[in-house]
């Protein structure tokens, strides 16, 4: 009997050692799986303009950054109208605008999604050659308690990574 709660009290001691090792390592993770989602949905609107210009009325695409208290979400429409990604998908744009895909990122799940730029958090793809507007946009996944990821896209919206807090192994930190 001595033995046994011996045992339990060692598989204890190495549970509240390794528990929050643990946790920081899911949001980590969790904080890649958002931020590649968020590159490849960057690259699906630049392709998306691609798509679309030859049309007989090339549009813009663009992605519309937002939030709320309970979420942080991003979407990608064509431009035209404004778009609100914390309405429901299917219902962000009015009309004028067509939605091609909305991202909703529940905050409880301890990740945020924030867009910053001195020109607001619209990002727009234009055509013939898919460069964007305004060149100056950060889009940054946090997670809590740890890790981070930003991306910054280049003029013709090639992505490019970094970790500010350096938490993510495997990318540099900026």
């Amino acid at each position: 009997m001595i033995e046994l709660l011996i045992v339990l009290v060692v598989l204890g001691v190495l549970a509240a050692v390794v528990g929050p090792s643990f946790r920081g390592m899911m949001v980590r993770q969790r904080v890649q799986g958002v931020h590649d989602q968020l590159v490849t949905d960057l690259q699906l609107a630049r392709s998306e303009l691609a798509a679309r210009a030859n049309a007989t009325a090339p549009t813009d695409v663009a992605v519309t950054f937002g939030g709320n208290a309970a979420l942080s979400c991003y979407t990608i429409h064509t431009a035209g109208a404004a778009c609100d990604c914390t309405a429901a998908p299917g219902s962000a744009c009015a009309p004028g605008a067509q939605e091609i895909r909305t991202v909703q990122i529940q905050r409880a799940q301890g990740i945020s999604l924030a867009a910053s730029s001195t020109s607001g958090t619209v990002l727009r793809f234009q055509p013939p050659q898919g460069t964007i507007t305004p060149t100056d946009l950060t889009v940054t996944v946090s997670g809590d308690p740890s890790g981070q990821l930003r991306t910054q896209l280049s003029v013709v919206g090639r992505p490019s990574v970094c970790s500010p807090d350096g938490s993510m192994k495997g990318v540099p930190t900026c």
